[in-house]
């Protein structure tokens, strides 16, 4: 396994300690039924990255800074870790599967620019630093990272069968989530001029 391999692991692990306990709208593990779902849709390592942290600053009474130095110790804890130690690792089985399915270079140092990409987008991505859900969707859509992590989130949170008796409530979610996604898609296309 390569570098890249670990620094999505590591940001697994962080999110899975991040989120420990907590269930989605459907009573769900949250870690199991979204966030490994994101960050499985995630075409290269910082797509799964950002899929596996997108919602820790935004949930838990962290920032992003604190987020990226979680995931920096969790490198350096694997990268010290010798691989034959690895398979004792709860994780690996569980997402091995979803995980190594994407290209993967043998060594790599995530670079102060890819760092500032994945922490711009982790920003973006947490609704609290938007003033209205409009701007918060607008600002998205300007940032290439984001908008696919927001259309993966999205895609994840319209999937109603998580939720075994959906209330009016979540139907109208659902609704708003659907229009944020055809935005977000008309932006995808404009960027890729499609």
């Amino acid at each position: 396994m390569g570098y890249m391999t670990k620094i999505v692991y590591a940001a697994g692990l962080v999110a899975q300690k991040l989120h420990n306990g907590q269930t989605d709208k459907g009573g769900n593990d949250y870690f199991e039924s979204h966030l490994l779902k994101v960050a499985s849709s995630g075409y290269d390592w910082k797509e799964k990255v950002v899929g596996f942290l997108h919602d820790a600053s935004e949930d838990y009474n962290v920032t992003v800074e604190d987020v990226m130095n979680l995931l920096d110790k969790e490198i350096s804890r694997l990268l010290n870790n010798p691989i034959e130690n690895w398979w004792e690792e709860d994780w690996w089985e569980d997402w091995m599967e979803d995980i190594d399915k994407y290209p993967c270079e043998t060594t790599h140092v995530i670079t102060n620019e890819e760092r500032d990409e994945i922490k711009t987008a982790l920003t973006l991505l947490n609704h609290h630093t938007a003033s209205s859900r409009e701007e918060y969707i607008n600002r998205i859509s300007r940032n290439f990272l984001a908008l696919k992590i927001k259309l993966q989130d999205l895609e994840s949170n319209i999937d109603i069968s998580r939720i075994q008796k959906p209330t009016e409530k979540d139907y109208a979610r659902i609704e708003r989530y659907k229009k944020e996604y055809h935005i977000l898609m008309e932006a995808l296309r404009n960027r890729l001029n499609i």
